[in-house]
């Protein structure tokens, strides 16, 4: 199933830590595969999140690396020019919590408007690719005006809207992108006791059902996990705290998030596998 993480907002509003917590919360409790990836290049990317800034990257002391060597930059490469076999996959891959998540790097040696552009015309096959390999793919997606990302969100099975805190991305969401909510859930991100936009208001503004809308709050420690590359090991450490914990609530929600992706990815897939099992007996009767 694709799994894309997006905000229409010029500030993220939390995708890629959103994403991140959830990604190991999921493999802690879940017994799913999961490859992680972006549709963007940039410098505070999942990567560092898992494996901090000095493993983060595969090669980026000279451009000619991204035709011969790792990341995703060279993997899209070798599928727009023809190369899709399953095993392809495999080499480009770097193993996050062994066997259940992944992660596919960036190089970062060429230009953004390039890998979009490949990206965009090498979509298909790559989730075809992604399919094979594993349950779940998590794709950290870029804004609307990026062009893969919009293939990203027609293709997603599910679409995990990050909403910002701000009535003006609110109302822009709701008025112009109305048309993914029937694929999609909510997170509303680095929420506080103050917050004047939570996930009550949101639904009774947009008659967004409660139950499709989780507020994570902020959690400075979690944040400062991001930046040092130790997202597995502080959502691990922490996943089964007691109330008494500081990290209780952000991890609470973090479960809560996680359990409502996963149910509703069960739901469409247990739907899939229905209107499959009723086409085929249409065309034997």
């Amino acid at each position: 199933m694709k799994i894309a993480f997006w905000s229409n907002g010029v500030d993220p509003c939390g995708v890629t830590a959103n994403l991140a917590a959830v990604s190991v919360a999921t493999v802690i409790r879940y017994p799913y595969r999961i490859i992680a990836l972006e549709n963007h290049l940039c410098q505070d990317n999942l990567g560092k999140a898992y494996m901090g800034i000095s493993r983060a990257g595969i090669t980026g002391e000279a451009g000619i690396h991204y035709y011969e060597g790792g990341g995703i930059e060279s993997l899209l490469r070798r599928i727009y020019h023809g190369e899709n076999k399953s095993g392809i996959l495999k080499s480009y891959i770097r193993d996050i919590i062994q066997e259940h998540l992944y992660y596919i790097p960036q190089s970062r040696v060429i230009h953004n408007e390039l890998f979009n552009y490949e990206f965009n015309h090498s979509a298909n096959h790559l989730f075809h690719l992604l399919e094979e390999y594993a349950d779940h793919s998590f794709i950290d997606t870029a804004g609307f005006n990026n062009l893969s990302t919009r293939t990203i969100l027609e293709a997603a099975d599910l679409i995990v809207v990050n909403l910002c805190q701000n009535q003006i991305y609110l109302e822009e969401f709701f008025d112009n992108h109305s048309s993914l909510i029937s694929k999609a859930v909510f997170i509303v991100g680095k929420c506080t006791h103050q917050s004047i936009f939570n996930s009550k208001r949101i639904s009774k503004l947009y008659n967004i059902p409660t139950e499709l809308i989780v507020e994570i709050p902020y959690n400075e420690h979690f944040y400062n996990s991001m930046m040092n590359g130790s997202v597995v090991e502080f959502i691990s450490r922490n996943y089964s705290c007691s109330k008494e914990s500081t990290n209780y609530r952000f991890i609470q929600s973090i479960k809560k998030a996680t359990g409502l992706i996963i149910n509703s990815v069960e739901l469409i897939h247990t739907n899939h596998k229905e209107m499959k099992t009723a086409s085929v007996s249409d065309t034997i009767i």
